[in-house]
């Protein structure tokens, strides 16, 4: 008798375990709070955001930064552009925070802001945002030119080896 009873405890636990994490128009409290986790305490009580950084600079990856870092910042933190990154065409990827859970792509152009210095041009980071800065047609350009070089030396040694081997 004790098992039957130690069991139905256990099962009508788990049943209002469940029924109260269900809002009352069925929501689930994730669905309806979805950004709760976003924010992090760091040292010295320090509010922190995750943020990544994709492309041409040098440390990509995900950044737990300060709350109110700015885009800049941000491209500091990942060690500044490499050579060859695209400064006038950085893609921004935001969640927003609906129902329908869009993205949405905000492009920045940081030679703009570095040439007239206006501060309103660069946005201020959220989480979740990703931030991805491409390379130019130049440096796509010079790796299918390096690319092709290298297959010309192939192509030239192999040409060598058949015409050497078949002077013998």
């Amino acid at each position: 008798m004790k098992k039957r009873i130690g069991g139905k405890f256990v099962f009508l636990l788990i049943i209002v375990s469940f029924f109260s994490t269900i809002g009352q128009n069925g929501y689930c409290q994730e669905d309806k709070y979805p950004r709760a986790a976003q924010y992090f305490l760091g040292t010295d009580d320090q509010l922190l955001i995750k943020v990544n950084i994709w492309g041409f600079v040098a440390k990509p990856g995900q950044y737990l930064i300060p709350s109110g870092t700015d885009l800049i910042s941000l491209i500091s933190f990942a060690g500044g552009p490499r050579d060859g990154a695209k400064l006038n065409n950085i893609k921004l990827i935001r969640s927003t925070v609906s129902k329908e859970k869009k993205q949405r792509v905000i492009r920045i152009d940081v030679k703009k802001y570095l040439k007239k210095g206006d501060v309103s041009i660069i946005p201020q980071l959220q989480p979740g945002d990703t931030i991805i800065i491409s390379g130019s047609k130049w440096y796509h350009i010079s790796k299918y030119l390096e690319f092709m070089t290298k297959i010309a030396m192939l192509v030239q040694v192999y040409a060598w080896i058949v015409y050497y081997s078949g002077r013998n």
